[in-house]
């Protein structure tokens, strides 16, 4: 299989849609926002944004989903966007949201992909959904456990602080996320300006891409619309020990991982690459976390488990 190596980015939409989306409500009562990407004819995938994001990074992956015939169901995680808070919530949950979705949508097969932060989501979807039900994972950079010490080492300085804060300062760490929150509503440019500052050469040149810049803007913003408690949660349980075995995985998986990403690092791709029982993990040479011209590739893949066109 050949890795997409072109150095513009794909056409991203120019339409704010931060206004689209539908909601379900759980069984518990809480709501799960939802809006829909890629060809409405395709078959079926659920899209997993990243940690902090929204429903509406699956831009990012649109052109590639009309391209391999993909109807991308992007989701709103607890906290995030329109999508209402769980309080002590766990990895494991996550699959049972998306079988309520799918079954609110009538949906038998699909798959799963994701970026960055949807790691955990997509494996935990890999373990607990039937692979009857569940036909692939699909990942651009995704994050995986903090499951030794070359692992935490190969972590950039911001990360192995907020590890250190997970482990043993719970409460700040959820807190640490307040202000990350305040700039991305008040003070975007100032966040958008941290971003960068701290992001491979590869990542700076997509954050000064203008469609992707905003695209990006719009994403963050609604990540954050009603607070930080959603990223707070959600990056305390990464850094700590997951609540399920990444060797329960049973569906293929297909993961792209750009050799300069500065948040999910090799050593954890290496780590991915060992653990999952079917994984086909590529190292993009020259490509960071933000190498979204890869979901042709990542989705051309999961065409190939389900038949849909290419």
């Amino acid at each position: 299989m050949t890795t997409t190596m072109a150095t513009d980015l794909p056409t991203l939409p120019e339409t704010d849609r931060s206004d689209d989306f539908d909601l379900l409500r759980l069984p518990d009562g809480r709501d799960l926002a939802f809006m829909e990407w890629g060809d409405p004819a395709g078959f079926p995938a659920f899209y997993f944004h990243g940690t902090p994001s929204s429903r509406l990074e699956g831009a990012f992956a649109d052109a590639a989903a009309r391209r391999y015939g993909f109807r991308l169901i992007a989701t709103d995680r607890p906290g995030f966007g329109r999508s209402s808070f769980q309080p002590g919530r766990q990895f494991s949950d996550w699959p049972k949201d998306i079988s309520a979705l799918a079954d609110h949508l009538g949906i038998d097969a699909f798959g799963v992909v994701g970026h960055s932060g949807a790691g955990p989501h997509l494996f935990a979807c890999g373990v607990f959904i039937e692979p009857r039900r569940l036909r692939f994972i699909g990942a651009l950079g995704p994050w995986g456990p903090v499951a030794s010490p070359e692992i935490s080492a190969s972590l950039n300085a911001l990360d192995r602080f907020y590890m250190g804060l997970a482990r043993r300062l719970p409460w700040i760490m959820r807190a640490s996320f307040a202000p990350l929150a305040w700039a991305a509503k008040y003070w975007p440019s100032l966040f958008l300006r941290l971003m960068e500052a701290s992001v491979s050469e590869a990542d700076k040149a997509a954050l000064r891409n203008g469609p992707f810049l905003e695209n990006f803007r719009r994403m963050e913003l609604e990540a954050f619309r009603n607070g930080s408690r959603g990223g707070g949660h959600e990056a305390l349980i990464a850094f700590r020990d997951w609540d399920f075995d990444i060797g329960g995985v049973r569906v293929p998986t297909y993961i792209w991982l750009g050799e300069e990403d500065i948040f999910v690092s090799n050593a954890m791709g290496r780590y991915l690459k060992r653990g999952l029982p079917r994984v086909d993990l590529h190292l993009v040479p020259g490509k960071g976390h933000f190498n979204i011209e890869n979901w042709d590739d990542i989705l051309a893949a999961c065409a190939g488990q389900v038949g849909a066109r290419s």
